[in-house]
């Protein structure tokens, strides 16, 4: 049993992200490929462990990292703290030595993750707006309350069931809830974010597609007529590339400044693109009392974004979007 004691700071500063990142959605690839019980994912089990057991130096790191003992959730508290200890010989990881970590990671990502990123994303994505709107009809303890199984809300503590024992307490820097696709059995807690020591405890909750989950991770098609259908084509095509990557960034609300900086466009530029997409109904403009202009994506809008892939993908000068939970670099060295 894990417990998070949340105060009232806690509370007014929860928030909800749609994903930490590929490479943490990799780690947890790790236990989703031991876990032959189960059929989901079944399919792309196969196809990374087909990759994997092929022999030669190439993936070398990743198939040490499938080895690992103690799974996932000892390679993510190893590979969150690579930014914020000193080196040592080893990573905390038994059978990876540190200098190796990012590596594999990185490796696991290529192989498990980032051929599926559109799709994976996109389901990330509609689990968070899903969440969001939870919490803004029936309020905060029933988001809590319906993170999945295995968590309940007992005011004032969040209580996880899952193994180890651990107690924390943001203290007022708040809680930020992450779903993950491939995180296996119960919820993983961190104590901050990943290379950001100081900041709120982070808990990741499995989220599963309901339906026919097994053409989620569908290999990606390379045929013309197939490409022509990913979502942001679709909606380049219909709004043109800089107001689909704007919609895209204003999914968690943002100024025209920040806008301005994420795509590399003069706040000019931004103002026209928002005006358009204003008057499309795909946006709202709201004055704060500071005097800033916030921009948030209205419903039509989200309709629209649903399905939608990583932000850096609908960016036509290759500029990353979205902030610091969609880097597509190696989030440390090694």
């Amino acid at each position: 049993m894990q417990r998070v004691t949340l105060c009232v700071d806690d509370l007014a500063r929860t928030r909800i992200i749609g994903t930490l990142g590929r490479h943490v959605e990799a780690i947890f690839a790790v236990d989703a490929l031991r876990n032959t019980q189960s059929d989901f994912l079944q399919a792309w089990r196969h196809k990374v462990l087909v990759k994997l057991e092929h022999p030669g130096r190439e993936l070398a790191q990743a198939r040490r990292l499938a080895g690992v003992s103690g799974g996932s959730r000892k390679v993510l508290s190893a590979w969150s703290s690579v930014a914020t200890v000193p080196d040592t010989a080893h990573s905390g990881t038994p059978g990876l030595q540190r200098a190796h970590l990012t590596a594999a990671v990185e490796e696991m990502c290529q192989v498990a993750v980032r051929p599926h990123w559109r799709r994976v994303h996109a389901h990330l994505a509609s689990a968070q707006d899903f969440r969001r709107d939870a919490m803004c009809r029936d309020g905060i303890e029933a988001l809590l309350n319906g993170l999945g199984p295995g968590i309940r809300w007992n005011a004032p503590v969040l209580e996880i069931h899952s193994a180890g024992m651990k107690h924390v307490k943001p203290n007022g820097r708040g809680l930020l809830l992450s779903p993950s696709l491939f995180l296996q059995g119960g919820a993983a807690v961190l104590p901050s974010l990943p290379g950001r020591a100081g900041s709120g405890p982070v808990l990741i909750f499995p989220d599963r597609p309901g339906g026919h989950h097994c053409s989620l991770l569908d290999e990606e098609r390379s045929s013309a007529s197939a490409a022509s259908r990913l979502p942001q084509e679709s909606l380049a095509a219909l709004l043109g590339r800089t107001r689909a990557a704007i919609l895209q960034a204003l999914r968690d609300g943002c100024t025209n400044g920040e806008l301005a900086e994420k795509l590399g466009v003069t706040p000019g530029a931004v103002s026209q693109h928002t005006g358009t997409l204003r008057a499309a109904g795909l946006i709202s403009t709201r004055r704060t009392g500071g005097g800033r202009v916030v921009h948030t994506v209205t419903m039509l809008g989200r309709h629209l974004l649903h399905a939608a892939p990583d932000p850096v993908e609908l960016c036509s000068h290759g500029r990353r979007l979205g902030g610091p939970f969609f880097r597509d670099t190696r989030p440390f060295p090694p």
